[in-house]
């Protein structure tokens, strides 16, 4: 009996399949060899930072950093040589008109206060003393006055009788004779005698004026050492925050030393410091936004200073809506000043070391995203953190807005 013996088929579909592994593990390497050979240099993305280009409205600003300055300091300062005795308050402190700050002592300038009210009291009587006497004077004045008056006028009708009665014969000449020259005796001593009482009224009225001016003179040195005793006690001058208090207890102070810093803490402007290369752009009246770190407050520039100091400018900006209640003098704040607004245009996010209205090698990514090549750009207005793009771009590209540095000298490379 025959037996069939089945023969076996060759194995081409595993050699087809090995073959298609074989090839496409080929095509692989040479896609990755060929990739490879595109860049010489390779950066991985997690190491760098992209921006991509945007079309709209843009904002054109300047940003400087400083700090809130009240607009009202005021210090207090010792009006006379003493020590101190207790310092009160400290900075921080809220304080109203009046509140004490610091307590001095001078026993001294207490002393010849006292010195001087009694002497003020003394010559004020001794004043009165003398308006009597002068009233005295004058009265005794007066008195004599009226008695020349009346020898004149009882001495003139003598006069004018005998005038009649010397035609008739009654009167001899030489009585007639003798009662005119003592009518014209009486009449000069009546004048002479208002001419002195004139004269002594102006005498005492100047007398008068010259005590006065002593007395005013003695009132206003009393005034002014109260007020230096007054001004032991150091006392806040308006509603207000205490910046500094620089004294000790027991510490000995010259006139005119500073007491105590008063600041208005509800109304405070900004100085913000701007690098001189920026200022040209900037101009009064622009609108400002402060950020207090904690809240965003509209100003506008007040006053653009003429100098330049350690590479900047100062910049005052008042503000234009309430401040917050954490403002306080001495706050740092950035700020950042609204110079132009451009409507339609693209921007990106400003790469590292660009600089505004200038042409720049930036690093494009393809549409692949393997790559980054360098593309030449004109850029325009700039803010602290976005510029304009004016040649070189489209909206929807990225860039790389990284430190060009690790890069620069390489026209692609590759992203990993």
């Amino acid at each position: 009996m025959d037996i069939a013996i089945a023969r076996k088929k060759p194995a081409y579909g595993k050699y087809i399949a090995l073959g298609v592994v074989v090839l496409t593990a080929l095509l692989i390497g040479v896609r990755a060899l060929w990739v490879l050979s595109l860049a010489d240099f390779s950066l991985e993305r997690s190491k760098l930072t992209f921006g991509q280009v945007q079309q709209g409205d843009f904002t054109v600003s300047v940003r400087g950093n400083g700090v809130l300055v009240p607009e009202n300091i005021q210090w207090l300062a010792a009006e006379t040589e003493a020590t101190v005795i207790r310092r009160v308050l400290k900075a921080g402190h809220i304080v109203s008109k009046g509140d004490l700050i610091a307590e001095l002592a001078n026993p001294q300038l207490v002393q010849l206060l006292a010195e001087t009210q009694w002497e003020l009291t003394a010559t004020e009587e001794e004043l009165k003393a003398a308006q009597v006497q002068q009233e005295t004077e004058l009265l005794s004045q007066k008195s004599i006055v009226e008695n020349a008056k009346l020898n004149f006028e009882r001495s003139q009708l003598e006069y004018v009788a005998q005038t009649d009665l010397i035609k008739t014969g009654a009167v001899s000449k030489i009585a007639f004779q003798r009662t005119q020259l003592e009518t014209s005796q009486f009449e000069q001593r009546w004048h002479t005698s208002q001419e002195q009482y004139l004269k002594m009224q102006q005498n005492l009225l100047a007398q008068n004026r010259a005590r006065q001016a002593r007395l005013s003179q003695m009132k206003n040195r009393l005034e002014r050492l109260q007020q230096r005793v007054d001004g032991l006690q150091v006392r806040a001058t308006f509603d207000s925050i205490v910046l500094d208090v620089p004294i000790e207890a027991g510490q000995r102070i010259q006139a005119g030393a500073n007491i105590a810093k008063l600041a208005q803490q509800d109304a405070l402007y900004a100085e913000l410091s701007v690098p001189e290369l920026k200022i040209n752009d900037v101009a009064v009246g622009q609108k400002v936004l402060i950020d207090t770190r904690n809240t965003v407050v509209n100003g506008k520039v007040a006053r653009i200073d003429p100098t330049v100091i350690n590479g900047n400018v100062q910049v005052d900006v008042v503000f234009t809506q309430p401040l917050p209640s954490d403002a306080r003098p001495d706050l740092s704040v950035d700020g950042e000043i609204i110079t132009a607004h451009i409507e339609n245009t693209l921007y990106v996010t400003r790469p590292l070391l660009s600089q505004s209205n200038s042409r720049a090698a930036l690093y494009k990514v393809r549409d692949d995203n393997q790559f980054a090549e360098r593309v030449h750009v004109r850029l325009g207005a700039s803010s602290p953190n976005r510029i304009q793009i004016l040649e070189g771009l489209n909206a929807g590209d990225t860039i790389v807005v990284s430190d060009p540095s690790l890069f620069q000298t390489y026209n692609i490379f590759r992203l990993r």
